[in-house]
C-alpha cells in the first residue's frame, strides 16, 4: 500500500549538474576537479580512487535527497536524477510504503539478522516518538512489493514500532543498485563484519580470483585484507554478543582467533554468557562495548596454562615479539622448550630454577 505525495520540485538540472559538477569546491585545491558520482564506497583500509565514494560524494547525496524531500513537502512531482553508473536518468518521488511489501535487495550490506531493539538504540527512540524523519530508497518490484536499496535500519527500525516506510521510489537500474546500497545512515557504517561478508559473497561470485586480487582492485592494504579474511571466519556468536556489528574494530576477528588457539573452550563459553546478558539486557547502555567484551573474552583464558601436545606446541611471546618460548612435547613423550632471544645468564637462571624447584641433582 503506497500514499504518494504531490509536490513540486522545481527546476532539477541545477540540482542534477551541483551532484556531478566539474568545478572544485571550495575546500579543494583549484588544480582538482570533481570527478561523476563513483559506483564504490570507501571503506575501512581503503584508499580513495575514481571508482569509490568519498565522504565528500556521499555528502552530496544526501544532501539531493533532503533537497527532494524538502521540495515535495511543498506539494509536486518527482525529482528527476541521473544514476552514478548506468547514467540513466530516474524519476524519483516519495511514498509512504507498507514495510511488510518491502525486501531488503541482497545487493545490501548490511546482515538484517542483527538489527535489534539494542543495535538500533541510536535511531529507534526517535522514530518511535517522532516519526522516520529521512526517506530511504526504494524501486517497484513485480506483484506490487519493492525492493530496498538503501535505509534498512531505518525499515527494521518502523517495522518494530509498525509504523509506514518513508521512501524515495524510483524504477533503479540493476547496474545502479550496489552503488546506491552502500549509501548507508552515516554515523552507523556498515560493520568490519558485513563487509568481509560482502566481500566473501563477490569473491564466490567469481568477482574476483582470491583476496590478493580484490585488495588490489578496492585499494585495501594487505594487512586490513588480512584482518577482513579473520572477520569472515568468526563464528557469528561473536558478533552477536557486540551492541551492534558497527561497533567491531577491524582487528577484532584476529584478536578472537589468537584467543581461540589459546583456549577455545573456555572463549566460546564466556561468548555464550555475554550473549546471555546481552539478550537478558533492557537498553543498549546495559550493554557491554567491544572494549569491554574484548577484556571479558581475554579474561577467560588469561592465567591458564594450555598444556601442548605432541601435533600442537604452545607458544609464548612477549609484548616486544623478540622473546619467545615453545613448549611441546616429542614422540617419545618428552617435554621440550625452545628458548628464543633468551640472553644465557637468564637462561643459567632459569636451569637453576628448575633444578632446585624439582630437587634434582647433577650426575
Amino acid at each position: 500500500m503506497t500514499n504518494k505525495s504531490k509536490s513540486k520540485y522545481g527546476d532539477t538540472d541545477e540540482l542534477l549538474n551541483a551532484a556531478r559538477s566539474d568545478q572544485p569546491s571550495a575546500s579543494e585545491p583549484k588544480a582538482r576537479t570533481r570527478r561523476p558520482l563513483p559506483a564504490v564506497q570507501a571503506m575501512s583500509g581503503e584508499r580513495k580512487g575514481p571508482a569509490r565514494f568519498t565522504d565528500e560524494l556521499k555528502e552530496q547525496i544526501e544532501t539531493l535527497k533532503q533537497q527532494l524531500t524538502d521540495a515535495q513537502a511543498k506539494g509536486g512531482a518527482g525529482v528527476v536524477l541521473t544514476m552514478p553508473v548506468s547514467g540513466q536518468k530516474v524519476e524519483f518521488v516519495q511514498h509512504s510504503v507498507d514495510p511488510e511489501l518491502i525486501d531488503v535487495s541482497p545487493e545490501n550490506e548490511r546482515l538484517q539478522e542483527f538489527l535489534d531493539p539494542i543495535s538500533l538504540g541510536d535511531i529507534l527512540p526517535s522514530i518511535e516518538s517522532d516519526g522516520q524523519q529521512k526517506p530511504g530508497t526504494l524501486r517497484p518490484k513485480p506483484g506490487g512489493r519493492f525492493e530496498l536499496i538503501e535505509g534498512s535500519r531505518r525499515l527494521a527500525s518502523v517495522k518494530l514500532v509498525k509504523k509506514p516506510f518513508l521512501a524515495l521510489v524510483g524504477d533503479v537500474p540493476d547496474a545502479d543498485v550496489r552503488a546506491l546500497s552502500v549509501i548507508e545512515n552515516k554515523h552507523k557504517d556498515v560493520s568490519a563484519y558485513e563487509k568481509a561478508q560482502a566481500y566473501q559473497r563477490q569473491l564466490n561470485a567469481g568477482e574476483f580470483k582470491n583476496w590478493s586480487q580484490l585488495g588490489i582492485a578496492k585499494g585495501i592494504s594487505t594487512s586490513h585484507i588480512s584482518r577482513y579474511k579473520a572477520c569472515v571466519e568468526l563464528d557469528e556468536i561473536f558478533v552477536r554478543i557486540l551492541r551492534s556489528p558497527s561497533d567491531m574494530p577491524l582487528s577484532y576477528g584476529e584478536t578472537v582467533q589468537k584467543l581461540m588457539r589459546r583456549d577455545a573452550g573456555s572463549v566460546l563459553n564466556e561468548a555464550k554468557m555475554l550473549l546471555k546478558e546481552r539478550k537478558q539486557a533492557k537498553d543498549v547502555e546495559s550493554v557491554l562495548d567491544a572494549e569491554e567484551v574484548l577484556k571479558r573474552l581475554k579474561s577467560s583464558v588469561r592465567g591458564k596454562q594450555v598444556k601442548p601436545t605432541q601435533k600442537q606446541p604452545v607458544r609464548y611471546v612477549s609484548q616486544s615479539g623478540k622473546v619467545a618460548v615453545k613448549h611441546s612435547l616429542t614422540s617419545s613423550g618428552s617435554t621440550k622448550l625452545e628458548l628464543i632471544g633468551v640472553k644465557d645468564e637468564q637462561i643459567e637462571d632459569l636451569v637453576n630454577h628448575i633444578v632446585k624447584s624439582l630437587k634434582v641433582e647433577r650426575k
